[in-house]
C-alpha cells in the first residue's frame, strides 16, 4: 500500500474529521518513516493510534519523534525502560513476553509497548531544548512527514500535539503532497527541517537522546499538583501570619495594607484597581494576588500589560521570583504571538497548569494579540493593568481583553487628567477602585522617604511674555466661538501645549538650576564631600543643553532619554546608584516605572499642571534606599515678570 493511494483533502478539520482515525492511522499504515516534531506527547496519543503504529512496525518502519522535555511521569519512566531494555537482555526478554500483539498491546498495555517499540528500535526519542537555555525559548512545532518504501512523502503541518486531550480541542492540519508538484516544495521543507533538528543542525534547539536526558536531568515531569513553587493553600482571604506569607514569593512578604489590599480585591470578586502610591509595592501586591487565585483554583493565565520596555524586563524579573515563566511581548521580541498562542494550546490540554504573558500596551492592542489569546478561558485568565491610565488611551483600548475573568488594575493616579471617557472606559473594565494608599500614609508609615519641597519662582524673559500672550489672546479669542458652528477644539489643545512647552522650556529655568547647583557644589567641596544622586527632569528636546551646562559645573552627568538602549539603562541606573554619575538628567522616561531609590535631590524643570506626571516624578525619589532619611524636590514654577504683576491679566491662562 502506497501513500499515493490514499484521497488526501488539503485541510483536516476536527469540527469535520476525527484526525487520527481519518488522516495519521491512513497514513502510518502505508509508511515505512514516520517523523514527527512535536510541542507535547503523552502515551495516550499511541493509545488512540495504535492501528496505525502496528502497520508501522509490521512494514518495517522507523518512528522518529522530536518532543519537548515536558513529560508525563508515566510516560518517562517507560522511556527509560525501553531504553535500558536496548542494553538489557533480561529486561528486553521481559517486555517481549507481553507484545504478543502489538496493536492489542498498544490499546491495553501502552506503557510497556511504548518501552518494548523503544527496545527494539521501531520508536525513538529526542528532547528539544532551547540552545541558549532562554526559558521564554519551549519547542512548540507541530509538524509531521510520511514517508512510504517508494520515496512518495506526505508532510503534514498544524497546531495538533500529540495527547488525548488533543483530539478534544479545535485543531487541524494542511496537509501537503510530494507527488504534487505544487506541494512538493512545501513537503521537502518540512523533511528538510525535521532531519536538520533530529540530526543536531537547529541554530535554535539542540536535541537530546534519552541517555543524554536521563544524565542531564532537564525533564519537566508534569503532574497534576505540580506548582513552580512551595506554598501552602490560601483561603479566601489573605493570613495574617507574616511567617506564613513568607513561605512563598521567594520571601517576600506583604505590608498590612498590601494585605488589606488582596482581600478587599477578593471580596470585590476579583475586580478593582488598587490606587497606591508610588513606591509603596504594587507589583508584588498584583503578584500575590494572582498566586492566591492560582493555588486557590490550580490553575492561571496570567496577563500583565505594561506601559514600556523597561518595565516588561522589570516585571519579568519579578513574575520570576514567584516561579512563572514569562513570555515577553513587544516590538523587539520576534514571533511572541506564536508562542503565546503555542502555550495557550498546551494550558488548555493540561500539559502546564500556569501561563505568564507579559506585553507592553501598544502591542497588546494589535489584532495579533487579540488573536493569540482568544483561546484563553475567563475563569482561569486574571488581567494586571499596569499604570492603568494609559490603557484609557483610545488606540490601547483593545489591550483590555474581554476573556479575562479577573482584573486588577494598579496606578497611584489612575483617573486620565481630562478625559472622563477614557477614565470611564477603565473603571467600567477593571471596576472602581477598591483599595487606596495614599502618599501621606506611605510616608507616616515609614514605607516612603518624607521630603522638603521647594518651589524655585522663575520669570519668562521679555521675548517669552510677548510669546506667552500672543498664545493666550488666540485662545481666549477661540472661546467665543461657538464649538457646534466650528471645529475650533483641536485648534485650542494645540494653542495649549504650545503654551505648555514655553512654560516648560522658559531659559531662565536653567540659569536658576546653575545657580543653586553651583552653590551646593562650593558647599560640598569646602566640606569634602561628595554631591551625588541628583535627578534633574527637563523639557523634551532640551535635555542636551541641560546636560552640557550641567557638565560644564565639574559634575559628571548622563542623560536618560528615550533612545537609550535597555542595557545602558541598567549601567546607568547602577552608576547613579554607586555614585560615578553624580546627575541624571532625563525626560518622560523615568515617569512610571523606573526605580532610582538612591536619588537625594530632584529638580523639575519641566513642571506640569497634570497632577498624574507630578505625582510619579514625586514617586520616583521617594522609595527608600540605604543611609537617606530624606529626600529634596525642587519645583521650578514660571510667574509673570514683575511689570506684568498688576496689570489686568486672562485669568484662563495662568503660568
Amino acid at each position: 500500500m502506497m501513500l499515493r493511494e490514499l484521497e488526501l483533502k488539503p485541510v483536516y478539520d476536527s469540527a469535520e474529521n476525527d484526525l487520527i482515525e481519518d488522516l495519521i492511522v491512513p497514513l502510518l499504515i502505508r509508511s515505512k518513516h514516520y517523523r514527527r516534531g512535536v510541542g507535547f506527547f503523552t502515551s495516550g496519543w499511541l493509545k488512540l493510534a495504535a492501528r496505525g503504529m502496528n502497520e508501522l512496525v509490521q512494514n518495517g518502519g522507523l518512528a522518529q519523534i522530536v518532543l519537548s522535555p515536558i513529560i508525563e511521569a508515566k510516560d518517562w519512566e517507560a522511556f527509560q525502560l525501553g531504553e535500558e531494555a536496548r542494553q538489557n537482555e533480561t529486561i528486553k526478554v521481559i517486555l517481549d513476553e507481553h507484545i504478543s500483539n502489538l496493536a492489542n498491546s498498544l490499546e491495553h498495555d501502552t506503557l510497556n509497548a511504548l518501552a518494548w517499540m523503544i527496545a527494539d528500535g521501531y520508536l525513538e526519542f529526542k528532547f528539544a531544548v532551547s540552545r541558549d537555555n532562554a526559558i521564554n525559548s519551549n519547542y512548540h512545532d507541530k509538524v509531521a512527514v510520511f514517508s512510504d518504501e517508494s520515496g512518495e512523502m506526505v508532510a503534514i503541518h498544524g497546531s495538533f500535539n500529540d495527547s488525548v486531550q488533543g483530539t478534544l480541542n479545535g485543531e487541524a492540519f494542511s496537509v501537503f503532497k510530494s507527488w504534487e508538484s505544487g506541494q512538493l516544495p512545501f513537503v521537502d521543507q518540512h523533511k528538510k527541517r525535521l532531519k536538520e533538528l533530529w540530526d543536531g543542525g537547529n541554530r535554535q534547539f539542540k536535541v537530546f537522546t534519552i541517555p543524554e536526558a536521563v544524565k542531564s536531568k532537564f525533564i519537566n515531569l508534569r503532574s497534576s499538583s505540580t506548582r513552580p513553587y512551595s506554598i501552602e493553600n490560601l483561603s479566601n482571604k489573605m493570613p495574617s501570619d507574616k511567617k506564613y506569607l513568607s513561605k512563598y514569593g521567594s520571601g517576600i512578604s506583604l505590608h498590612d495594607y498590601q494585605e488589606k489590599a488582596i482581600t478587599l480585591w477578593i471580596e470585590n470578586n476579583c475586580n478593582g484597581i488598587f490606587e497606591m502610591a508610588t513606591g509603596t509595592g504594587k507589583t508584588f501586591t498584583s503578584l500575590y494576588a494572582a498566586i492566591n487565585r492560582y493555588e486557590l483554583q490550580g490553575r492561571m493565565a496570567l496577563i500583565i500589560l505594561v506601559p514600556y520596555l523597561h518595565l516588561l524586563s522589570q516585571w519579568a524579573e519579578s513574575c520570576k521570583r514567584f516561579g512563572f515563566t514569562p513570555i515577553l511581548c513587544s516590538g523587539i521580541h520576534t514571533n511572541w504571538h506564536v508562542e503565546v498562542k503555542s502555550r495557550i494550546q498546551d494550558f488548555n490540554i493540561e500539559a502546564i497548569d500556569n501561563i505568564c504573558i507579559v506585553a507592553v500596551h501598544a502591542s497588546a492592542s494589535s489584532e495579533k494579540f487579540q488573536r493569540a489569546t482568544k483561546g484563553l478561558k475567563p475563569q482561569y485568565t486574571m488581567l494586571i493593568g499596569d499604570e492603568v491610565h494609559g490603557l484609557g488611551s483610545p488606540h490601547l483600548r483593545n489591550a483590555m481583553i474581554d476573556n479575562a475573568g479577573m482584573r486588577l488594575g494598579l496606578s497611584a493616579t489612575p483617573r486620565r487628567w481630562f478625559d472622563e471617557e477614557g477614565t470611564k472606559v477603565i473603571f467600567n473594565y477593571f471596576g472602581n477602585v477598591c483599595f487606596e494608599f495614599t502618599l501621606e500614609e506611605a510616608i507616616i508609615g515609614k514605607y516612603l522617604t518624607p521630603y522638603e519641597y521647594h518651589p524655585e519662582l522663575v520669570q519668562l524673559s521679555s521675548k517669552e511674555m510677548v510669546e506667552y500672550e500672543e498664545l493666550s489672546a488666540k485662545i481666549s479669542k477661540l472661546a467665543y466661538i461657538e464649538c457646534k458652528k466650528y471645529d475650533i477644539e483641536e485648534q485650542v489643545k494645540q494653542l495649549l501645549l504650545e503654551r505648555a512647552r514655553l512654560i516648560a522650556s522658559a531659559e531662565g529655568k536653567l540659569a536658576s538650576l546653575l545657580s543653586i547647583l553651583s552653590d551646593m557644589k562650593l558647599d560640598a567641596d569646602a566640606n569634602h564631600k561628595n554631591l551625588s544622586h541628583i535627578l534633574v527632569y527637563c523639557a523634551p528636546g532640551h535635555h542636551s543643553e541641560v546636560l552640557r551646562a550641567v557638565a560644564g559645573l565639574g559634575l559628571r552627568c548622563h542623560e536618560f532619554v528615550h533612545d537609550v538602549s535597555l542595557d545602558d539603562r541598567q549601567k546607568i541606573l547602577n552608576d547613579f546608584d554607586k555614585g560615578y554619575i553624580q546627575v541624571i538628567v532625563a525626560i518622560k522616561c523615568l515617569d512610571e516605572g523606573v526605580d532610582v531609590p538612591s536619588t537625594r535631590i530632584a529638580f523639575f524643570l519641566a513642571s506640569t499642571t497634570n497632577p498624574r506626571e507630578f505625582v510619579q516624578r514625586r514617586g520616583r525619589i521617594l522609595r527608600l534606599a540605604e543611609g537617606k532619611n530624606k529626600a529634596i524636590i525642587y519645583d521650578f514654577i514660571v510667574v509673570p515678570r514683575e511689570e506684568y504683576r498688576n496689570l489686568k491679566r486672562d485669568v484662563d491662562a495662568p503660568l
